[in-house]
């Protein structure tokens, strides 16, 4: 069925459709949006993995500090008994019944470095040491960006371990 308007009638009514510019503005519009949408889904998902990297660096140096609180006075100055370089992973596995580990992921390599501590007084020097974790992986997604964290306490002869040892009871 065709309708025959009055040219006055027709006029009233306006243009039926989009023109072409209007459509393309509207299209670029929404795809800076989609855009910017996925650049910062994409952001935050590479913070979030980088949070999580950091978070497996200092979980290993607090295993590493807790194994250090927990040796004697001698096996903490004894360099043959404290292993001073360790490989970790981020998805760490155990072979239950065997004395290796091994895992998937991200390698973690680090070092523990007991050092004397230079105190003015000597007394304190000999009783003292200084316990340095590092740790150091590469993160991204082509796997070149380095990073490394550092963790350090003090130890005491007089210290925790006396306790656990009962050394002088």
């Amino acid at each position: 069925m065709k309708l025959n308007l009055p040219a006055r009638e027709r006029s009233r009514r306006g243009p039926s459709a989009f023109s072409l510019i209007e459509v393309v503005v509207a299209v670029s519009v929404i795809l800076v949006a989609f855009l910017a949408i996925f650049a910062n889904m994409t952001f935050g998902l590479s913070v979030t993995q980088l949070s999580r990297e950091n978070l497996r660096a200092t979980q290993i140096m607090l295993d590493k500090m807790e194994g250090v609180r927990l040796y004697s006075w001698t096996q903490l100055t004894n360099s043959s008994f404290l292993v001073p370089s360790f490989t970790n992973w981020f998805f760490e596995t155990n072979n239950i019944g065997t004395a290796t580990a091994s895992g998937t992921g991200i390698s973690y390599t680090g070092q523990v470095l007991v050092t004397s501590v230079p105190f003015n007084v000597p007394a304190y020097s000999q009783n003292m040491r200084k316990v340095t974790v590092n740790v150091g992986w590469t993160s991204g997604n082509s796997g070149n960006t380095p990073r490394s964290r550092s963790m350090s306490t003090f130890v005491s002869e007089a210290g925790m371990q006396n306790y656990i040892y009962n050394v002088g009871n």
